[in-house]
């Protein structure tokens, strides 16, 4: 009987240790997956954390900008807050204080934010070069008063506006209301309206609702714009142009017309400048100059095809660095002579970026496309133009035209005539109304004639019945 009680007892010993020893290695087990489970939310939270961070400046970024939007600003607090949305002027601080300067101003920018920000107020850097900044004010005046300080003091970073009498930061300010809650909206709205004073000698400046709401207004605009491109909305009018020797229709410029279903026929001068706001101008400039092309084809084996058209560009689409590749894989899908068709650019597409824009017209001339300067007297640069560029048509504005009225604004007209001859230039002179202005441009040696006095800007399926009406007429 001892012997078994013997047995029993080392059996449950050693049974009591099998199960000590499981007991730890179940402990053991879960201390490991506990400290695990605290390594992975640790991981997630510092994940989560540099998803928050600007790897340039060490600030927080957009997802940081909107995570305190939400928490900080409660309902209660919102309509305290004030809102502004800071922009550096990288391409102006890149032209005329080289590129490295930009990771300096950049850090420099950080710094003075975090000097200037105290509790329940917080910044981030929101795109390459723009930044947000949120702080309650008791009233308007003291936010922009806040704001001014702040301004002034990144401005002055190593004298820059000084220097060139040039502010480098730009800056909006809205005052939040109680529905303003979409904080992307808001910087958005911010930016659109900071980047129209860029360049200009304002600081900053204050937005109110109207300003906000009028963005995506622009917005809605350029969307629409952009489905009007692809929808195949925009037409090509022509204005035809005369020969003052013969009388007859020699060209056309190429002119933008808008059909849109929600708003009528609408011209340049109501959707241009948008586009060009929107980044749409050089889709809407090529669109055209296919446009062109194609009508050039078209008249290539009939009774016009010693016509010729001009096409505009905007010194936007002229500055592009693939402008003369994108112009080329166009024009060679039709078949014309590149001579029937002219490049048509204004003084201002030569001036904006004149190393590339230089380069391009030239490139253009090799082709064989003909060079027209536009707008010759609008401005003040366009006669040192004429001896850089190889330009064989100038046009003189109907501003100088109006000025014939007088004999002083007769003897500038003609001593431009005479100076573009002097160079081997012809001349067009546009706005011709009335048959006095037809007769004194021509007796004053102009070469073509451009105007409502000959042709209005015709729609494409009124060209032939114009062309074939006006050659039996003259």
């Amino acid at each position: 009987m001892s012997e078994c009680t013997n047995q029993f007892s080392v059996l449950f010993d050693q049974t009591g240790s099998i199960t000590l020893i499981l007991s730890l290695i179940i402990a053991l087990l879960l201390t490991i997956v506990l400290v695990l489970g605290i390594r992975i939310r640790h991981i997630k939270r510092e994940f989560a954390a540099s998803k928050m961070i600007d790897g340039e400046t060490g600030i927080g970024n957009l997802q940081f900008f909107k995570y305190h939007f939400k928490h900080i600003i409660s309902d209660n607090s919102r309509n305290q807050y004030h809102l502004a949305y800071i922009v550096l002027d990288s391409s102006y601080l890149r032209s005329y204080h080289g590129d490295s300067s930009f990771d300096e101003v950049l850090k420099y920018t950080a710094s003075v934010l975090a000097e200037n920000t105290v509790d329940e107020e917080f910044f981030a850097r929101i795109t390459e070069n723009g930044f947000a900044f949120a702080f309650p004010a008791s009233c308007d005046e003291d936010a922009e008063a806040r704001l001014g300080i702040l301004m002034d003091q990144l401005n002055d970073f190593e004298g820059m506006k000084a220097k060139r009498d040039h502010f480098v930061f730009h800056a909006t300010i809205y005052h939040l209301g109680n529905q303003d809650k979409n904080c992307e909206l808001l910087l958005f709205n911010l930016r659109k309206n900071c980047n129209k004073i860029l360049g200009t000698e304002a600081e900053y400046i204050r937005c109110d609702i109207h300003a906000m709401n009028r963005i995506q207004e622009e917005k809605k605009f350029a969307e629409s714009i952009l489905k009007g491109i692809k929808n195949n909305e925009f037409k090509m009018y022509l204005q035809f142009i005369v020969s003052s020797k013969t009388g007859k229709i020699v060209s056309a410029e190429a002119l933008s017309r808008w059909d849109s279903p929600e708003k009528g026929l609408l011209g340049p001068f109501r959707y241009i400048g948008e586009m060009e706001s929107a980044g749409l101008i050089t889709m809407h400039d090529f669109y055209m100059f296919d446009m062109a092309c194609r009508q050039l084809e078209a008249w290539s084996n009939t009774a016009y095809k010693d016509l010729t058209i001009s096409c505009n560009f905007t010194r936007i689409t002229l500055s592009e660095d693939d402008f003369v590749d994108r112009l080329t894989d166009i024009s060679n899908s039709y078949q014309f002579e590149k001579s029937k068709l002219s490049i048509e650019i204004t003084e201002d597409a030569i001036e904006q970026d004149l190393e590339t824009a230089k380069q391009n017209v030239r490139k253009c001339k090799a082709l064989g496309f003909r060079i027209y300067l536009d707008d010759l007297g609008s401005g003040y640069t366009s006669l040192s133009n004429l001896c850089d560029y190889p330009i064989d048509v100038v046009k003189i504005d109907r501003d100088i035209l109006l000025k014939t009225n007088t004999n002083r604004g007769k003897h500038l007209f003609a001593g431009i005539i005479a100076l573009a001859h002097s160079l081997d230039i012809e001349v067009i002179c546009e706005g011709v109304e009335t048959e006095e202005q037809n007769l004194l441009v021509s007796d004053l040696g102009c070469d073509y004639i451009q105007g409502w006095y000959y042709s209005k800007p015709i729609p494409p399926e009124e060209f032939e019945f114009f062309l074939q009406n006006f050659n039996v007429k003259h």
